[in-house]
This record gives C-alpha cells, sequence and structure tokens, in this order.
C-alpha cells in the first residue's frame, strides 16, 4: 500500500464482507479509470476491526472496506495523500450517481 497513489479495497481472511460487491466497486473503478489499491491482511496477522463484518451480518446489504491509507493513524500527527482522498471521492461520486 502506498500513499499518493488511490483509496484501498481491504480484504481480510476472516472476515464477511461480499465478494460481489468488491467487484462492483473494482467494476467502477475500472470503467471510470479510477486508481485503486486491494490489500489483504496475512491470515496468521490482525488488524484493526471496522463496522463492515458486523453490518454484513445483521443487514441484507452489501458491505465493502474501503478506506484512505494513513500513515501513522491514531497519532497526533496522521498523515495522508491528497491523491488518495481524490480517488475516494470520485468513487463515491460515481457510486452515487449509478444509484440515481
Amino acid at each position: 500500500v502506498s500513499n499518493q497513489f488511490s483509496f484501498i479495497v481491504v480484504r481480510q481472511t476472516h472476515e464477511g464482507f461480499d465478494t460481489g460487491a468488491v467487484a462492483m466497486i473494482q467494476q467502477l473503478c475500472d470503467v471510470n479509470n479510477i486508481p485503486y489499491q486491494k490489500f489483504v491482511n496475512r491470515s496468521d496477522a490482525t488488524a484493526g476491526r471496522t463496522m463492515g463484518p458486523v453490518i454484513s451480518t445483521q443487514l441484507p446489504a452489501y458491505t465493502i472496506d474501503i478506506g484512505v491509507p494513513l500513515l501513522a493513524m491514531h497519532s497526533a500527527m496522521e498523515t495522508m495523500g491528497a491523491k488518495d482522498m481524490e480517488s475516494m471521492i470520485r468513487l463515491m461520486e460515481v457510486y452515487f450517481a449509478s444509484k440515481r
């Protein structure tokens, strides 16, 4: 994962994210030339938790874990790349426009 490239689609071996939702987001990005990165945690390493897995087990909704990469998350000096946020904003614009 690198900063100043794009947002990240996160996959974890033990999490229950919907593969159809992941494919849909990747297709939206590919069709609209929006850069994205893929990240998969090692199966023997744990990462922070998000609400995605909880929501995916409780609601009949597609879930996917996406976000902007941060350096030094939860520190006083969190850093992110502007291009990463720009790609995330572009994805949200395209996604919500497709749902009208």
